[in-house]
């Protein structure tokens, strides 16, 4: 939330910036700004869990697995969601919820943990595949290019405002 906060007070510097006509000020601080703004979105926005009809995709920074249902062995809560895989490798869930505060107990009896509606989701989706057939696959590890090209254009913007800071 904070960081979010300070890429918000960093755009509205820049955009008074550019309405005041301080251009040098603008290409100086565009760089920087980009490329936190970059850093922040994909460690804190970018992350999600998708489901469909044949997969389960995990979305990580810079990094995205598609899990066919029918090669998923566990899903479990940890901190974050656990996908066990047919071929015994896991897969962490950045973008999944993470486990809840345990429900305070009364005397003698055990503190129980409630589960997110996500996790819900996910397993009643897994098994219903599962109930369905799904057939297993092969699962599919590789790079974010949309994350990729986003920091890429962040640091051309980096590059370009260190030139022309260093030209100043």
């Amino acid at each position: 939330m904070a960081s979010g906060l300070v890429a918000l007070l960093g755009l509205f510097l820049l955009g008074d910036a550019a309405v005041r006509g301080s251009w040098d000020v603008v290409l100086t601080a565009l760089g920087p700004l980009a490329v936190l703004v970059w850093a922040l979105w994909v460690l804190t926005f970018r992350p999600s869990i998708r489901l469909d009809d044949d997969a389960l995709t995990v979305v990580n920074p810079l990094r995205e697995t598609r899990v066919p249902w029918g090669a998923v062995a566990d899903v479990r809560l940890r901190w974050q969601i656990v996908v066990e895989t047919t071929e015994g490798r896991t897969v962490s869930c950045w973008g999944g919820p993470s486990l809840p505060r345990p429900k305070p107990a009364r005397r003698g009896e055990p503190r129980t943990l409630p589960q997110p509606v996500e996790m819900s989701v996910l397993l009643d989706r897994w098994a219903e595949r599962r109930e369905a057939g799904a057939a297993g696959g092969l699962v599919v590890r590789g790079w974010d290019r949309l994350a990729l090209l986003v920091g890429a254009a962040a640091v051309v913007l980096l590059a370009v405002s260190l030139v022309s800071a260093a030209l100043r």
